[in-house]
């Protein structure tokens, strides 16, 4: 009001009771953006998602303002799919997804948070009580897989919340406290399908030729290694309050190279 120099006779409101909320207008729905500063053709953006969300229904996507949209979304199943398989890149950037309730104004919410699995590679059985003390350094715990009698890898499997805005966490640290002695332990991080990264900084968002003037020693990429080499099938894991997606922990070393199916760059852009 003081902004608008609003005095408060200015003002007639119009009351809403919460019964008056139409709830089944708002399903379903959420708020995205694109993490990057660059600009992009939102024709090719609709395209690209719908495609790699791989939709059983329409989706209604509408730019609210300079990458902010609405997306509603027309069934449980493609909900599902979208909020809890992630993250989703277009053109290798992180594309940015929260559940929107509808009744809050776009503009004051805050996208900068990403769902994402990571790895916390060496860790022995014995600290695996540890993992979510572990992950909560790099982000916000959300699910760590179970490790039943078929999952493969030297690694404990975690979904976090990262904030874009902040460098990617290379390494964890374990302090182990004995009688006569203290002994820190350094474990590797790695993530499934990171979206565009800088080896340099370790921000989401760009490249370390695209940082700075772009030109680096070699030993300044120290987070050059932190993108895994064994792809995962996407999935949140298991949760109380959701049904969003089912974590996988099985399959072959080298598998999934390359490309994967959440990385909307199935058409050339113009």
């Amino acid at each position: 009001m003081e902004e608008l120099v609003l005095k408060e006779d200015d003002l007639i409101d119009v009351v809403v009771e919460d019964t008056e909320m139409p709830k089944e207008d708002t399903r379903w729905m959420a708020l995205a953006r694109v993490h990057t500063e660059k600009t992009y053709s939102q024709y090719w953006f609709y395209r690209n998602m719908r495609v790699a969300w791989d939709l059983a229904q329409e989706v209604k996507i509408r730019p609210l303002e300079d990458n902010l949209y609405s997306m509603q979304f027309s069934c449980l199943g493609d909900w599902e799919r979208v909020m809890g398989d992630g993250p989703w890149n277009f053109k290798g950037k992180a594309v940015v997804l929260l559940e929107y309730a509808g009744f809050t104004k776009p503009s004051t919410i805050e996208l900068n948070k990403l769902d994402v699995w990571i790895q916390i590679h060496d860790l022995p059985d014995g600290f695996f009580s540890k993992v979510k003390a572990l992950s909560a350094t790099v982000g916000e715990f959300i699910y760590v897989e179970p490790r039943f009698p078929d999952f493969e890898g030297n690694f404990a499997r975690v979904r976090i919340r990262i904030d874009v805005t902040k460098p990617l966490k290379n390494v964890v640290s374990l302090v182990i406290k004995k009688k006569d002695s203290v002994q820190r332990v350094i474990f590797r991080v790695k993530y499934e399908r990171l979206p565009d990264w800088c080896p340099v900084c370790g921000h989401l968002g760009h490249q370390h030729k695209e940082c700075g003037d772009g030109v680096h020693a070699p030993k300044a990429l120290v987070f050059k290694d932190i993108k895994d080499t064994w792809f995962k099938g996407p999935g949140s894991g298991p949760d109380e309050s959701s049904n969003i997606g089912r974590g996988r922990g099985r399959g072959r070393a080298g598998r999934g190279r390359g490309r994967s199916s959440n990385s909307a760059d199935s058409f050339d852009d113009q």
